[in-house]
């Protein structure tokens, strides 16, 4: 079991306790054969290291192996959690909303001028200012680098 001690010392943090499976396990044997090519470790060490590879659980147990070697050590893989459905609605831009909200609500305001007093015109006016708002939102924007082709001398 792990104590909260294991944290504290470790600048990863939380992240050791992430499971670990085939693809990290090999990319681990990958770089014990790195140290045992480089005579860092002797071949009795290095079948020790790759047992204890192949029973690691987690990250932390795989770093162990690799704590007095210099690099290359696994790449193992970061503990961030993807985000859910819910988080991905937070991402919307503001002018996305704004822009909605306008054409949502002023279209039918419009209409309802357009009808009521004969000023059409009236629907030019959520449009436009939907138009303006992302025009601005995109000025705001900073430029992206352009595409470079492999075929340049």
């Amino acid at each position: 079991m792990n104590s909260h001690d294991d944290h504290d010392t470790d600048p990863s943090g939380p992240s050791q306790d992430v499971r670990i499976g085939t693809p990290e396990r090999r990319a681990a044997e990958d770089a014990l054969e790195v140290h045992l090519s480089e005579k860092r470790l002797d071949p009795d060490e290095f079948e020790r290291r790759v047992e204890a590879c192949q029973h690691a659980r987690n990250q932390a147990e795989l770093s162990r192996i690799f704590a007095d070697l210099p690099a290359p050590h696994p790449e193992l893989p970061s503990s961030t959690v993807p985000p859910t459905e819910a988080d991905q609605d937070i991402d919307i831009p503001a002018v996305a909303v704004a822009g909605c909200l306008t054409l949502g609500l002023g279209l039918p305001v419009a209409v309802v001028l357009g009808f009521a007093y004969g000023t059409w015109w009236a629907l030019a006016v959520p449009v436009a200012v939907t138009v303006a708002m992302t025009y601005v939102e995109h000025l705001r924007q900073p430029p992206r680098a352009p595409i470079q082709s492999s075929e340049q001398d």
